[in-house]
């Protein structure tokens, strides 16, 4: 009898049909993902989606140098053993003798990015002694540049990700909590990221879907982009089915805020009868308070087309209506609204925040002469706000009046290229710059003499006033590494300064004239850090040697009254941050909010 073997025919179906059979079992059990409705014709991209803000929480190691004697040997920990093999890595010879030096101390660092800032952005860094650390006082000391990454806490241990920042710098000590602790402390603007860090757009759940990501995407590239090389993109990017990855153009980057609620108005579906017919009814919307607000930031959504329908609002009589409409006409980057939003800055303390940013973002000479004349103007806030406006603006402007703190190397004759050398097209490299160890600014305005500093951000001393001199009998610096002298009725001043480690150089001693200018100057050049000129000046103050008042941080702040006109039309009270800054005894600035006021009254739905 014949046996048949199966063909490969008759072998393979049933294998096939198994397979086939399985694999609508599984698709069974799964339910097919629903894809979102297509978006009305009145849908924005707040409907679709949220803005997410936040912050990275950063850390690292650092060593601090140049203390007065009143560092220590750190106790063996995991923190020494990083620093230890970093600097090894460095290439640093035998670094455990380093750290028994007592000029020298171990800190831990932290610091806080906030999502959208950018490589140019300063950052506050925070230092702290590690606990057991026999280490006194920090005062005088200086950060070396220490590296920035985020510390996850995992069953296995704390572990470390990528190093998204750099920071260092001289360290003023104290806190909020306690100004005059000399065991933690800040370096003012010390710290930088090394890339931008963006913000996230997350699509709604029930809208998730690789449609709806693209036409976000693409709303937003159609009225926001900016030039790359020679192509143009847009400032969103769709990643999948619900991120969006988002930039902020640079008018925009001094009030973030303004720029999410002006992208949460943006309609997703659009074409040229809908613009007129939006345009229309959101004019009517600008002309009534209680509306005016959010009309105006819809208005500016559509660009330049909604300048001639916000002009209409500038001759309203109700002066809400025309700062909102002067606001967001400054946005466009016109200028009709720019005398309206100084007077209102001048007027409306409460507004005051709002409508020096919108000067700044004008980009325009008509916004540059209204800050420069504001810096004249009595009132302190409102002079040291339209400074840090105009640098904003133009950090170069130079009504703002920077000045050199160190003298920069100068070209000698035999460092002049030869004739032969010039001819060739051949040059020299100039003499290295020096690093300024702060800026330092003299406006040459009007109003009386005012002399500022900056606790937050920056290392910074603005001088209102040309000319300014210290005034006699001047005993600064007591217990102090800055000395500062000059007997009654002299016309110049002793500026000294002191070590008691030869480590850091031999004692320094300059005479110059009383002018304020020249004693900060003076002080820098024999090696005075911002922290110890900032003393000098609180002590110059305190004693009354200065010939106006001296304020910290009197930048106007974001506040609830403004964001309550802008919902509703109406400003139920004064906020806090309205309130006029006096002068500072080292506690006035502890009150103001840091790192950009955390993006007050953030993104609301």
């Amino acid at each position: 009898m014949r046996r048949t073997l199966p063909t490969v025919r008759s072998a393979v179906v049933p294998a096939l049909l198994l397979m086939l059979a399985a694999s609508v079992a599984g698709a069974a059990g799964k339910k097919k993902p629903v894809e979102p409705p297509p978006p009305k014709v009145d849908e924005t991209v707040g409907s679709l989606a949220h803005v997410i803000t936040g912050e990275v929480h950063v850390e690292g190691v650092g060593l601090v140098v140049g203390l007065n004697n009143t560092g220590s040997n750190p106790p063996p920990s995991a923190q020494r053993a990083k620093l230890l093999n970093e600097m090894r890595k460095a290439g640093v010879e035998h670094p455990e003798r380093i750290l028994e030096r007592p000029n020298v101390a171990m800190v831990i660092v932290k610091a806080i990015l906030p999502h959208g800032v950018s490589t140019s952005d300063p950052i506050d860094v925070d230092v702290e002694v590690p606990p057991g650390s026999g280490t006194t006082s920090l005062a005088n000391g200086r950060l070396l540049m220490t590296d920035l990454q985020p510390v996850v806490s995992t069953d296995k241990g704390l572990k470390e990700g990528k190093v998204l920042a750099v920071a260092g710098g001289p360290i003023m000590t104290g806190d909020v909590k306690n100004p005059r602790k000399t065991t933690v402390g800040t370096v003012l603007g010390g710290g930088r990221v090394k890339s931008d860090i963006p913000y996230n757009i997350i699509a709604k759940e029930d809208r998730r879907s690789a449609r709806t990501t693209k036409l976000i995407q693409d709303t937003i590239a159609v009225r926001f982009h900016q030039n790359d090389g020679i192509e143009q993109k847009g400032m969103a990017s769709a990643k999948t089915d619900n991120l969006i990855v988002l930039k902020v153009p640079k008018v925009y980057h001094h009030n973030q805020v303004r720029y999410f609620q002006v992208i949460q108005n943006l309609c997703v579906v659009d074409n040229p009868n809908l613009r007129a017919q939006r345009t229309q009814t959101w004019g009517k919307q600008l002309l009534d308070p209680k509306t005016a607000g959010q009309s105006a930031l819809k208005l500016e959504g559509l660009g330049s087309n909604a300048i001639p329908t916000l002009k209409e609002g500038l001759a309203s009589s109700d002066p809400q209506v025309k700062f909102f409409a002067a606001e967001a006409l400054a946005y466009l980057g016109n200028v009709d609204g720019a005398a309206y939003l100084a007077e209102t800055a001048t007027k409306r303390p409460e507004f005051r925040s709002y409508a020096l940013k919108a000067l700044a973002a004008m980009d325009q000479s008509a916004g540059i002469m209204q800050l420069r004349e504001l810096m004249g103007q009595s009132d302190v806030e409102l002079r040291y706000g339209a400074f840090d406006a105009l640098r904003t603006f133009d950090p170069s402007d130079p009504f703002l009046g920077q000045v050199s703190v160190i003298e920069q190397p100068k070209l000698s004759e035999e460092d002049r290229d030869p004739t032969a050398l010039q001819l060739g097209g051949v040059r020299r490299r100039p003499p290295p710059r020096i690093e300024e160890p702060f800026k330092l600014y003299v406006v040459d305005c009007g109003g009386p003499p005012l002399v500022h500093i900056a606790r937050n951000l920056r290392a910074e001393v603005v001088v209102f006033g040309r000319g300014l001199k210290l005034l006699t009998p001047v005993v600064l610096g007591n217990g102090g590494a800055v000395l500062v002298n000059a007997s009654e009725g002299d016309n110049r001043a002793q500026v000294s300064r002191i070590t008691s480690d030869g480590l850091d150089g031999p004692d320094s001693r300059v005479t110059c004239s009383l002018e304020l200018l020249d004693v900060i100057r003076s002080a820098a050049r024999i090696g005075a850090t911002y922290p110890e000129v900032v003393d000098i000046l609180t002590g110059a103050f305190n004693q009354k040697n200065l010939p106006g008042p001296m304020v910290a941080d009197a930048i106007p702040l974001p506040n609830k009254a403004y964001t309550e006109a802008q919902l509703t039309g109406v400003v139920s009270k004064k906020d806090d941050a309205v309130k006029k800054t006096s002068g500072t005894d080292d506690s006035s600035s502890e009150k103001r909010p840091r790192l950009m006021n955390r993006l007050l009254d953030r993104f609301r739905d």
